[in-house]
């Protein structure tokens, strides 16, 4: 049976993937399912993110003999179609993403030299094995190959084309600095006169907590992200505060300025798979205390080359082919399809 079906659970997921669908829809059919995290309703998260395909109830999808099978999630639904692609949603350090779970499909499309290091030294993949693909993130085509130079972008979220633009973006969880910092960095930034812009996790924004907060922070002045396609915002801005967040990895890709804010729940959750070792927080100055903030957020503005060549070296061990990452993607899939 033609055709690629397409899995997600959150709309982050269905960013990952449209790149792909965008560069092959006039080729093939595709199908879309959706099985949404528990406790949240389901619904076609495809059609609002601009991808028209054949809905089909995940029930059902299993029993679907597709060529084709690619998610961002470890989740295999689509169990009878001929070829099961993972694309990785994010390449991050807690670890949670170097599972053998991953052995269920037959193409992994790895972002980067250290993805695939991991999964070796972990003994999960061995060097070689047929199912790495060296493909890198199509989702972030789009901030390195002049889609969004930053005045379009600001233009884009409607700010003032003469503002400085600090990009809050923290991980979920006992990983996420919100609840340690998270205020700090709404009074420091607006306190400084500065824009910020916040887009949390899409499992931090359904928390009542933080929907609650989130609107008083609003009220502020702060402006909330809520397209689940961060590229926009971080082309935007001109300095991302963050913390374990997979945002923080992306944003090295811009060598701008950033910003670590220490989670200290972290440990307890991630301490098994967590690897700070190697890279770390390395591209920018970690604050563990609110104390710190306004000083790391001065100087980075103000010295925006200072750890440029950490930056670099750290976004070419994370990322294969930036900007061309869903020419790779797609001449696979293509292969496959033709195979």
């Amino acid at each position: 049976m033609k055709g690629i079906l397409l899995f997600a659970r959150v709309p982050m997921n269905v960013v990952c993937l449209k790149p792909i669908y965008e560069a092959l829809k006039g080729e093939t059919p595709f199908w879309g399912t959706v099985k949404p995290p528990k406790g949240t309703k389901g619904g076609n998260l495809f059609a609002p993110l601009g991808l028209r395909v054949k809905t089909v109830a995940s029930w059902l999808a299993p029993w679907l003999p597709l060529d084709i099978y690619l998610s961002p999630d470890i989740m295999v639904v689509g169990k009878l179609c001929r070829w099961k692609i993972h694309t990785f949603h994010g390449v991050s350090f807690k670890g949670r993403a170097y599972t053998s779970k991953i052995l269920a499909y037959d193409r992994l499309f790895i972002i980067g030299p250290y993805m695939e290091e991991r999964f070796i030294e972990k003994g999960i993949l061995k060097k070689g094995d047929p199912r790495i693909v060296r493909v890198g993130m199509p989702k972030l085509d789009s901030l390195v190959n002049g889609t969004w130079p930053q005045d379009k972008a600001i233009e884009h979220l409607g700010l003032d084309r003469d503002a400085t633009v600090v990009l809050y973006a923290p991980t979920w969880g006992a990983g996420s600095s919100l609840k340690a910092l998270g205020e700090a960095v709404v009074k420091t930034v607006l306190g400084l006169g500065l824009t910020l812009v916040v887009k949390l996790h899409d499992h931090t924004s359904r928390d009542p907590q933080w929907k609650e907060k989130v609107l008083e922070w609003e009220k502020a002045g702060v402006v909330i992200y809520r397209d689940p396609d961060i590229v926009p915002a971080m082309a935007a801005s001109h300095l991302l505060i963050s913390d374990l967040s997979s945002v923080a990895n992306e944003y090295l890709l811009l060598d701008r300025p950033l910003v670590y804010l220490a989670a200290p729940g972290y440990e307890k959750r991630y301490g098994e798979t967590v690897d700070l070792e190697t890279w770390g927080f390395a591209a920018g100055p970690l604050v563990e205390k609110e104390d710190q903030l306004k000083r790391a957020v001065l100087e980075a503005l103000d010295h925006p080359q200072a750890y440029s060549e950490v930056r670099r070296k750290m976004a070419a061990h994370l990322f294969y082919n930036p900007g061309q990452a869903t020419k790779r993607a797609v001449d696979v899939i293509r292969e496959l399809l033709d195979g």
